[in-house]
């Protein structure tokens, strides 16, 4: 094999020079027909009209796009893009994850000749060389916004008189958005909420056996039944007032401070506060203190509350109270079973929580003379609430 061509081996039986005199002879001729076909081509050129050849000397060449293009000189940028069909593309408007919003909405596109921006009224010149290039893309514009973050509520002691010991605040979260997508770019924590302190006590002084009567949802026509019940035994009790409902019954909150009771809040019209903004909930607390006066507590009615609740109570001055015992009058209806709620839950300091109004209550009417004689034969005390805890 010849080391200079190794593709090439001689045919078995014949000896290799015989062979390369073979080759050498057919690149000759090659070369001499290639001469040949050159030497007419110029004779060709040479015999052509002098009118035809006038005009081949008037052309220019260009590039468009990487390919080549002959034109005629005069010809501007803007009628060589029109022929070829070549544009420039707008970039898009991406979002601030890159994604794709518009896809045209970008900067223009640019026709630029050699290297730089061209006008597209200028004419070209020989040797042009023409690129449309995309526009580049374009992020929306980014908006900053600022959202609260709320505060928590915690507690502290056990029992079912809540007092608010601090306020909490809210905190506050800066992020970053794109205008139009509303994807989050970047966020963070300005400033830190504080959560609201709650204490809990029972109130009850060491060594006490006493017992607070409470009634929900009056005044209604079962008030007066009620006070004659007490009456008769001579106790005391708490008289939770819904303010709208008491300006059907004029003169009877008086009638029960008469009567040595107490009277506290039951909001205006028994709303639920949870389902309340501040103002909503100030609203409900405050219009029932104008109509009640002298208030030191908040019932939240369904025992329903959260730490905005405890907060707008406590800038009012009130302390929320619930109950120890849920006797259901209001669900039972039945004395009987009424008075067995109280001779289960009963116990030193306990708030018992009872209805005088929102429906019939005949039964817990009847109930309260049974209910009153077993507590006093356990040796409690009945009480008001302000009493039972110091208040």
């Amino acid at each position: 094999m010849d080391s200079r061509n190794p593709t090439f081996a001689p045919p078995a039986g014949r000896p290799a020079a015989r062979v390369e005199s073979r080759a050498r002879r057919r690149s000759r001729f090659a070369r001499i027909v290639a001469a040949d076909a050159l030497i007419a081509l110029l004779l060709a050129v040479c015999l052509l009209p002098a009118e035809f050849t006038g005009r081949l000397s008037q052309t220019l060449a260009v590039s468009i796009g990487g390919l080549p293009a002959i034109i005629t000189p005069g010809t501007t940028l803007e009628q060589l893009v029109r022929a070829q069909g070549v544009g420039s593309r707008a970039g898009a408007l991406v979002d601030v994850a890159g994604d794709v919003l518009a896809p045209s909405e970008g900067e223009p596109g640019v026709i630029e000749v050699d290297g730089a921006p061209a006008d597209l009224g200028n004419p070209l010149y020989d040797g042009a060389v023409i690129v449309a290039r995309r526009g580049r893309d374009v992020a929306e514009p980014v908006e900053r916004k600022l959202t609260p973050i709320p505060h928590s509520i915690t507690s502290e002691g056990k029992g079912p008189v809540l007092a608010l010991a601090r306020s909490g605040q809210p905190g506050e979260r800066e992020t970053f958005l794109g205008t139009k997508s509303k994807r989050a770019v970047a966020a963070f924590v300005v400033r830190e909420p504080v959560d609201a302190l709650l204490r809990r006590s029972g109130g009850l002084t060491a060594g006490q056996k006493a017992v607070a009567l409470t009634f929900d949802d009056g005044p209604s026509d079962y008030t007066q039944g009620v006070l004659d019940a007490l009456a008769a035994k001579g106790v005391s009790a708490t008289f939770f007032v819904v303010g709208r409902t008491a300006t059907g019954h004029p003169g009877m909150i008086a009638r029960i401070r008469a009567a040595g009771h107490e009277v506290e809040n039951h909001t205006w019209s028994h709303a639920d506060l949870r389902k309340l903004d501040a103002s909503g909930i100030q609203a409900e607390i405050a219009r029932a203190s104008q109509v009640i006066g002298d208030v030191s507590f908040l019932r939240p009615p369904y025992g329903s509350y959260n730490s905005l609740v405890v907060e707008q109570a406590g800038l009012q001055g009130l302390r929320l109270a619930l109950w120890d015992v849920d006797t259901l009058d209001w669900k039972t209806r039945d004395a009987a079973k009424i008075t067995a709620a109280v001779v289960s839950g009963a116990k030193p300091g306990a708030i018992i929580l009872m209805h005088d109004g929102g429906g019939d209550r005949s039964q817990t009417v009847a109930a309260l003379p049974g209910v009153i004689d077993w507590l006093l034969q356990q040796g409690y005390a009945l009480t008001t609430l302000r009493a039972l805890t110091g208040a």
